[in-house]
Parts: C-alpha cells; sequence; structure tokens
C-alpha cells in the first residue's frame, strides 16, 4: 500500500510566493518560466483542494452543532 504525503499547506504558499517573486524579477528564461508556471499551477490546485476539504469540514462540524443553537 503507497504511502500518502501529507500537504503542507504553509509550505506550498511559500513556494507559490516565490515563484511569484520570480515572475515579477528581471528573467526572461522562458523554459524556467514554462517550467515555474506548471509548478505555480500544481500548488494552486493543491490548495484549492485543501481549501475545498477544510470548507467541506467545517459544513459538517456545523450540521453536527447545529442543534445546539436557541
Amino acid at each position: 500500500m503507497p504511502k500518502t504525503t501529507k500537504f503542507d499547506v504553509a509550505k506550498a504558499f511559500k513556494e507559490l510566493e516565490a515563484i511569484t517573486e520570480w515572475f515579477e524579477g528581471e528573467n526572461a528564461d522562458l523554459d524556467e518560466g514554462l517550467k515555474k508556471y506548471e509548478r505555480a499551477m500544481e500548488l494552486a490546485e493543491n490548495l484549492r483542494k485543501q481549501l475545498e476539504t477544510a470548507e467541506n469540514k467545517i459544513t459538517e462540524i456545523q450540521k453536527k452543532h447545529s442543534n445546539l443553537e436557541p
């Protein structure tokens, strides 16, 4: 059975920030830019999935405890 690795949200944001800073600089390497763009899209997708999972969990918690509200 393959091990699943935990996605580190903070690390992903830092990497995405570094990629953004690279693009804001005076870089003209097209191949490197394409690689960085692809990586940024992967990070953004993973972050979106993590946010969606968190939102679903919050909804579940709210439903579970909705009978506690007056």
